[in-house]
C-alpha cells in the first residue's frame, strides 16, 4: 500500500499518509532488545479505513540487527527491489542494479 498506492483491501487509490502513529512520546514504537528501537507510520484507505504500519528506515535497520526472529524464520539475507526485482543484500538501501533508495 505504502509503495504501490493501492489498498490490498479493497483496491482503492486514495491512500492517505503517511502519518505519525503517537504514543506516550509522540510515536509508538517496536520496542527490541537492548535500545534499539523503530518508529512507525501509518497509511490509510481513505475508501475502507484499511490501515497499514511502517517501520522508518532506522527503525527497520534496528528490527533486522535486533529483532526477534522465531525459531522457524531466519535473518533476513535479502529483499528484492520493488522496481527492478534484484535482489538487494541484508542492510543496504540502495538496489545495486537500478540504484532506487529503499528508504
Amino acid at each position: 500500500m505504502k509503495n504501490s498506492n493501492t489498498c490490498p483491501k479493497c483496491g482503492g487509490n486514495a491512500i492517505a499518509g503517511p502519518h505519525n502513529v503517537h504514543g506516550g512520546d509522540g510515536h509508538i514504537k517496536v520496542d527490541l532488545p537492548g535500545l534499539s528501537t523503530a518508529t512507525l507510520d501509518s497509511y490509510t484507505c481513505a475508501n475502507c479505513g484499511y490501515t497499514e504500519l511502517h517501520s522508518d528506515s532506522i527503525g527497520l535497520q534496528n528490527i533486522r540487527r535486533s529483532g526477534r526472529f522465531g525459531q522457524h524464520l531466519e535473518r533476513p539475507t535479502a529483499h528484492e527491489c520493488p522496481v527492478c526485482r534484484t535482489a538487494i543484500p541484508y542492510g543496504e538501501t540502495r538496489c545495486p542494479e537500478c540504484g532506487y533508495d529503499i528508504r
